[in-house]
């Protein structure tokens, strides 16, 4: 019955119609909808005009289409079969493969991409060092860029994102439970191609499963903070996760640290605190650093004065004595566990009752070996990290734009990426 079966599948390998293949057209960026049905099931993409259509039967929008245009090659977009059309076979030539490796590109060795210095060669002959790529802006998404760019340089996250397995089904071939994380996967895999056919990437269906997700809280055509947005998208990555890998933990793993705080609350009808703190644990992702308030005098010149730190001095915040006073009482913080990867937040905006406003004051780091131990006064403890991702405002608190720093470890140059440009620095 199975040899019944086979004999009736129809297979060519010498397709006469492999030539008429423009690569230049094909785009797999995108959402995966028919462009006439805007279904997203059984979808195909057209090799030779890069559009997409449903179905391959007769009557369907691939079928019409093979006899209004004369176009006749066509890959399903969940499975990467290509078929010739109307006359219905599957067409197997490795000539094909790097098509199919481009909509899905998969790695065997993951050292390579840290070891690799050497640019790639996109198909309209730009060069192009895959990791370093730039990401379309889709109008204000300059915000949403920076931040996958940062959690790109993630070793744990993104070599788990690479090989993340997940049940494609041809009926549900979107499973909203874990689109977040399918679409970074997909997002993750492209940056880092190196047989991309073009330099740049475009993380359309991530933002779109983004805005889908947040109720719109991040959406194209909207600027946003990527604080926000980090901690919207760390913890729903979080709970996709655990619904794939029911046990999985990348997510703590990589960023969640622990600390203790003490909370004095201010005395009623007094002036000052209670002599006794309440104690209580709580883990984190990030650390929220305060910058000194911006100096109202100015010099001769009669230009601000713009202060400067060091990031020494502020995260000190975090050495169990500094006290951190607000309206609902006094605190400090101790941390008591530190986690693989550090993410600091400067708190450069602040609202007041009448506009936004920008703390201008300039943050000093080391690029290597920023210790801890020292900072916070720890004993017995080796505490330090590298930077690896910077991300900066540049610009006014109503009209600015953000951009990234990250550095290629193979051979220690830094890039500044800014949406579509990178530039050595």
């Amino acid at each position: 019955m199975i040899d019944e079966i086979k004999k009736k599948v129809k297979y060519n390998q010498q397709c006469p119609y492999i030539a008429t293949i423009c690569r230049h057209m094909l785009d797999f960026d995108f959402e995966k909808l028919c462009s006439v049905t805007l279904s997203n099931l059984n979808v195909y993409a057209c090799l030779i005009c890069g559009k997409y259509y449903q179905g391959k039967s007769i009557n369907t929008q691939a079928y019409i289409h093979s006899l209004e245009q004369d176009h006749h090659l066509f890959m399903n977009l969940q499975n990467t079969k290509i078929y010739c059309l109307p006359d219905n076979y599957e067409v197997v030539d490795h000539s094909l493969e790097d098509i199919q490796y481009n909509l899905d590109p998969k790695f065997n060795n993951l050292k390579e991409l840290d070891d690799n210095s050497e640019e790639s060669r996109a198909l309209d002959g730009t060069t192009f060092l895959p990791g370093f790529v730039g990401l379309n802006n889709l109008s204000k998404s300059d915000y949403f860029n920076v931040v996958m760019q940062a959690l790109c340089r993630i070793k744990p996250l993104r070599n788990f994102m690479i090989f993340l397995q997940y049940q494609k089904s041809a009926t549900e071939p979107f499973d909203y439970n874990c689109l977040l994380s399918q679409r970074f996967s997909e997002l993750t895999r492209k940056i880092w191609n190196p047989r991309n056919y073009k330099g740049h990437v475009s993380p359309h269906e991530l933002l779109q499963a983004v805005t889908l997700k947040s109720n719109k809280q991040f959406k194209i055509g909207q600027q946003s903070d990527p604080m926000h947005l980090i901690i919207w998208f760390l913890d729903n990555l979080k709970k996709e996760l655990l619904h794939i890998n029911k046990i999985n933990t990348i997510i703590s793993d990589c960023f969640q640290g622990e600390l203790q705080y003490e909370w004095y609350k201010p005395l009623k009808n007094a002036i000052g605190y209670q002599p006794t703190p309440i104690i209580e644990q709580k883990s984190f992702f990030y650390l929220s650093l305060d910058l000194p308030s911006t100096p109202l005098q100015k010099d001769g010149t009669q230009k601000a004065l713009i202060p400067s730190i060091s990031i020494q001095e502020l995260i000190k915040k975090y050495d169990g004595f500094t006290n951190t006073d607000s309206a609902d009482g006094r605190r400090r913080y101790t941390i008591t566990k530190f986690p693989k990867y550090l993410i600091l937040h400067m708190k450069r905006f602040i609202k007041n009752n009448f506009f936004m406003e920008k703390n201008p004051t300039i943050v000093t780091f080391p690029l290597i070996d920023l210790d801890l131990s020292q900072c916070l006064n720890l004993e017995q403890q080796n505490v330090k990290y590298n930077l690896i991702a910077n991300i900066c405002h540049e610009g006014t608190a109503k009209v600015g734009i953000y951009k990234i720093h990250v550095k290629n470890e193979a051979n220690n140059q830094w890039f500044q990426i800014q949406d579509l440009h990178r530039q050595n620095i």
